[in-house]
Formats: C-alpha cells, structure tokens, sequence
C-alpha cells in the first residue's frame, strides 16, 4: 500500500532492433535470462519505483495521480512542447531548473509488458523552448526494445565496460560522449517481478541539426 500511495511523489522527487543486438554474441542473451533472488532481501529503488508506476497504470492507484500509459516512442523524443507534456500527465513537477534549462518532470509508464518502461521522465527545454536533453530513471524487464530504439532514432553504439555487470550503449560527438544508456540487473532479481529485472539510466542529448 505505501508503494502505491507514494509512488508519484518518488517519481517526482527522484527521479538493444539490429538482429545483432540480439544474438547471444551480444550478451543480451544471457543477460534476459538472469535466474531470480531469493525472496530474503529487497528490490532497488529503481525497482519499487517501476512497481509502483506499473500499479498506477493497472488502475491501482487514485485515477487523478496515476500515470497515463504512454507509448516508448512517442516519450523519447525531441519535438513535444511544454504544452504537450502539461497535458499528457496529470501532475508534472516544474522546479527542475538547470544549466539555463527548465525541466519538467513526469512518471512515464509505456506499458504492461515485460519489455516496457517504468520510472521517472525529465524533459530539458532550453530558451528556445526547444527540448535540449530527455532523461529517464527506472527499471524494465526486458531492455531489447528500447535499446532497438536508440539504435535506430539515435544512433546508440555498444561500448564494452570494465563492469562485467553493465551494459552501455553511448552517441559520442568529436570523441565526446553526448548520450549515454546504462542497464543493469537489479541487484535483487524477483521471479515475482518481471518488469522490474533491469536498472535503467539514460540521458539523451538533442542529436545536432
């Protein structure tokens, strides 16, 4: 129940398709596959928070605080105004103010499936009232899709880590890392909860005109 009564304030306040990207020689094989944890111990952040979202979006949560579904390729993009954003959610926070931006605040929820988004979603407009930068917190059962959507919208590339546990996708520019996907597996992997597996973090820079 408290996940459920808090989870808009968390959002709020907290905030790979290439057949390649599929293959076991990728590792995502292996990496979708991760056996569950014992029950003895509690999920992430990332993980409560993208339980809860799913919550609201099952219609669990009060109808004028919970997450409207939105689709993962209409949320990633460059072209939505503040007007779109207001209207889409329900609450938006405003107070996000950085580097001569504003941003504003919503929990995105795209779906049910193991495969969709659940967390916390920053849109950054600069003076031009142009989105500038769209980051997202949260958790995925499945990473694949949106990692197929980067690749094709923005052209992510898999970059090999030294952490064994990361897999990291970036866009670099004049050698520069301009945007960057980091997934990894919850540090708690619950049979239970299978849209909460994978800890997501990415932050997306306006690609240049």
């Amino acid at each position: 129940m408290f996940l459920k009564r808090s989870w808009f304030a968390l959002g709020l306040a907290g905030a790979i398709g290439m057949p390649y990207l599929f293959s076991s020689s990728s590792g995502l094989a292996g990496l979708f596959t991760t056996k569950p944890a014992g029950p003895e111990q509690t999920s992430t952040d990332g993980s409560a928070l993208a339980g809860a979202a799913l919550a609201a979006a099952h219609g669990t949560d009060r109808a004028a605080d919970a997450a409207p579904i939105v689709d993962m390729g209409q949320a990633l993009r460059f072209d939505v105004t503040t007007a779109w954003v207001l209207g889409q959610w329900p609450r938006v926070s405003a107070g996000l103010a950085q580097l001569e931006m504003q941003g504003y605040r919503v929990p995105l929820v795209t779906g049910t499936r193991p495969d969709d988004l659940a967390g916390s979603l920053t849109y950054y407009f600069n003076h031009r009232q142009r989105v500038e930068r769209i980051t997202f917190n949260g958790s995925t059962g499945d990473a694949r899709r949106l990692v197929a959507l980067l690749v094709t919208n923005f052209g992510f590339v898999r970059v090999l880590a030294g952490d064994a546990s990361l897999f990291l996708y970036e866009v670099k520019e004049g050698g520069k890392v301009k945007s960057e996907l980091r997934i990894k597996p919850s540090r708690i992997v619950r049979a239970d909860s299978p849209h909460t597996r994978f800890e997501v973090s990415l932050v997306i820079q306006r690609p240049s005109d």
